[in-house]
């Protein structure tokens, strides 16, 4: 199965969307997406990376670059919205889009990338740790404002 990767063009960005949103269960009002996208684009520590088949959108990520203060010159890279299209998972593709995000973060200095998975995809879970990621060194906590109200 031949995939590129790339950056998400406005052209890509509904079906990305629909794939994100299939993927986390979410209903996130598309044009809220629109604006981030339109917001964040042409930002130099934003990736909002896609990987296509024949054309079609069959993974996405969001890769974001940032500084820590005591971190010197090396940035982390953070992932956010992991997905590939149902159709197309143990294919392949989401080891070679992480050989495309490594690429991407190195090329960028990054020291090291992270992310979160919920808790229940154990799937996922396994995958990362094939992958050369650890849940073992570092535990992520996470807070959400929504669930409080």
């Amino acid at each position: 199965m031949d995939i590129t990767f790339g950056p998400l063009t406005e052209n890509d960005l509904p079906a990305a969307f629909e794939l994100c949103m299939r993927t986390f269960s979410m209903d996130t009002p598309a044009e809220e997406v629109r604006k981030v996208y339109s917001r964040f684009k042409d930002d130099p520590y934003y990736h909002f990376i896609v990987g296509k088949v024949d054309g079609k959108v069959a993974a996405y990520t969001t890769m974001v670059i940032y500084y820590n203060l005591f971190d010197g010159d090396y940035p982390v890279a953070a992932l956010w919205y992991v997905c590939v299209d149902e159709q197309y998972r143990r294919c392949g593709i989401g080891t070679k889009m992480f050989r495309y995000i490594e690429a991407l973060a190195k090329e960028h200095g990054c020291e090291l990338i992270s992310f979160t998975a919920e808790s229940r995809n154990t799937g996922a879970h396994e995958f990362y740790r094939l992958a050369g990621y650890s849940d073992t060194k570092e535990t992520a906590f996470v807070k959400y404002f929504f669930e409080e109200e």
